[in-house]
């Protein structure tokens, strides 16, 4: 779907929450006016759907034209669009509790085609979707038994029965189980209309997390698109004990979700994830990449290679992953293959790659060139550390220190602040790998200088150190936006200050192996760069992943910056990649 369109349907959708404003009815009552209207209009066979109905409301023009457009749109296309009505004319909180966040169906065929292709069968096998939504999985399946079944002869009425029993779904929320249950009889329309039965699908409303344990490895195909967002504190403190083995640190509910996902299968059974691309690389998902390694063998990740547009109102990195459910006794190979997936649910195949067993974030190529990268990488031990360096994450929370700051030199003098400090932040780092620190001019965050009470403070930096931008994406030309610390703020002020939004690689060896000007140059360099894109699952740039990004032998890299070589190629070579310049 073109971008306009898009548009286009958002803005009708939000017209449409301005209309139940003014009559006063809530999200189930809106959807389930929209959603008799499209069922009376395309499928008139099916009893109403168990939601409310306003007539009111289904009076207005505006809902007579956005059930127009999901005629229009198609049958897959028409119940994300619902679905994702729902979402938007909810309440902001529970919406937000929930992490309503609906599946376009051009990913989901692009997953269901995956595991098709690793030898699936939608005709003989169990699916289960615990986090069911809109049922932007289930529909899809249903449509795909129901056409392999008839491929083989087996009559509509052995359809509808074999679905029954063969398609699962669960949801905490009882108007998505409804809606689900209603997008099922839908696909099945041709179905129940001919045999005059209507099936008794297994949808649910449950917490997945806590109530289908009965469920445990009897699976063939988990399908799901779980919530995203933070656990709170008292959530957490029910789930910690069934969840111990990939809970650690402050947990995102997805990464349960998955874990859940896995338990679910039988022993060969497979599991296909839409989640964004954080639980590759972050720290607080280690002990999850080391159960599903422990676990399964993952057979494929996609990438997504367009963070805009692939969900409404949320712009993230997204990974579509396939695992298959193995003993723990067996061994696990861990060579997954890699493809960059388009918005469109294009696959375009990059190659395989090795994951680390330990909970080490994934290196996934992005890229065909990738691929040579990572292998070149495999064979180097070589850290930050090695090269003489430790990373630190700046500490000075802005909104949250009450210690004096001040807007520029003039400013400390006046006060006759002497222990004041300069304070850096990102955007004082330029892409052209620069700290650009004026202390008489006010930054553009209100203040340069904050006094800690101390210059020895933990929080001061006093050793040479490059600072790099915490928080970039990759759509920039570079993610390790780094730059050196000019010496002056040392031999001025004595140190400085980092805020929250800076890496700091402070310099803990007298002799280097590179100095701080070298450094951040390296860091600047192709090979550096695009390893760095392969481990990394986010937006930010954090310790974890640095601590783990693999660099040169400094010995060689050194060597060949000795005969006169440039950094950028320097890097190649002594990672043994060919240079082009």
């Amino acid at each position: 779907m073109k971008t306009q369109e898009k548009t286009s349907l958002t803005r009708k959708i939000r017209e449409l929450g301005r209309v139940a404003q003014l009559h006063r009815c809530n999200a189930r009552t809106v959807i389930g006016t929209v959603l008799t209207g499209w069922c009376r209009t395309d499928f008139p066979a099916l009893p109403p759907p168990g939601l409310p109905y306003l007539r009111a409301l289904a009076r207005e023009k505006k809902v007579a034209v956005f059930i127009e457009t999901l005629h229009t749109l198609g049958f897959l296309e028409g119940t994300y669009w619902l679905s994702s009505l729902y979402a938007a004319v909810a309440d902001k909180d529970y919406r937000k509790k929930l992490a309503m966040f609906f599946t376009p169906p051009s990913l989901t065929k692009g997953l269901l085609d995956d595991l098709a292709e690793q030898g699936v069968d939608f005709a003989s096998q169990t699916f289960l979707d615990p986090a069911c939504g809109g049922a932007a999985f289930l529909a899809p399946i249903a449509i795909r038994m129901r056409e392999t079944l008839l491929s083989r002869g087996t009559t509509s009425r052995q359809v509808l029965r074999h679905i029954e029993g063969h398609l699962f779904g669960t949801d905490i929320d009882a108007t998505l189980c409804e809606l689900s249950k209603q997008f099922l009889r839908m696909a099945l329309h041709n179905e129940i209309r001919k045999t005059g039965y209507l099936p008794e699908l297994k949808i649910h409303q449950a917490d997945s997390l806590t109530g289908l344990a009965s469920m445990f490895e009897t699976i063939d195909v988990v399908v799901c698109n779980p919530p995203y967002r933070k656990i709170a504190a008292e959530e957490l403190d029910l789930l910690r004990e069934p969840f111990a083995d990939v809970i650690e640190g402050q947990p995102n509910l997805y990464g349960l979700f998955i874990g859940l996902c896995v338990r679910f299968l039988r022993e060969g059974g497979y599991a296909a994830l839409v989640t964004p691309t954080s639980f590759l690389s972050g720290q607080y998902f280690s002990k999850l990449r080391t159960f599903l390694m422990r676990n399964t063998d993952v057979a494929h990740v996609g990438i997504v290679s367009d963070r805009l547009g692939v969900f409404i109102d949320v712009e993230q990195e997204t990974a579509l992953t396939v695992v298959r459910r193995r003993a723990a006794s067996k061994s696990n190979e861990g060579r997954p293959k890699v493809s960059v997936v388009s918005a469109t649910g294009q696959y375009k195949s990059v190659g395989e790659c090795h994951l680390p067993h330990a909970g080490a974030a994934w290196p996934l190529p992005r890229s065909v060139e990738d691929v040579a990268l990572l292998k070149a990488a495999r064979t180097s031990k070589f850290r930050l550390s090695n090269y003489g360096y430790r990373v630190r994450i700046g500490s000075y929370v802005w909104n949250r220190d009450k210690r004096p700051r001040y807007e520029s030199l003039k400013d400390v003098k006046r006060a006759k602040a002497y222990t004041a400090l300069p304070l850096l932040w990102s955007h004082d780092i330029s892409a052209a790998g620069l700290v650009v620190f004026d202390d008489s001019v006010m930054a553009r965050d209100g203040h340069r200088f904050v006094d800690l009470g101390d210059r020895r403070h933990r929080s001061a930096v006093r050793r040479p150190s490059v600072v790099l931008q915490r928080v970039t994406s990759n759509d920039q030309p570079k993610r390790l936006v780094a730059a050196p610390v000019p010496s002056q703020l040392f031999t001025k002020y004595g140190g400085f200050v980092g805020e929250n939004h800076i890496v700091i690689l402070e310099q803990v060896e007298d002799k280097p192996a590179l100095n701080v000007s070298a450094m951040a140059k390296l860091l600047a360099t192709t090979p550096v760069d695009r390893y760095f894109r392969c481990i990394s699952g986010a937006t930010n740039v954090s310790a974890f992943e640095m601590r783990q990004l693999l660099l040169p032998d400094p010995k060689k890299l050194r060597a060949e910056l000795d005969r006169g070589a440039s950094m950028e190629e320097a890097a190649h070579r002594s990672l043994g990649l060919t240079f082009k310049g």
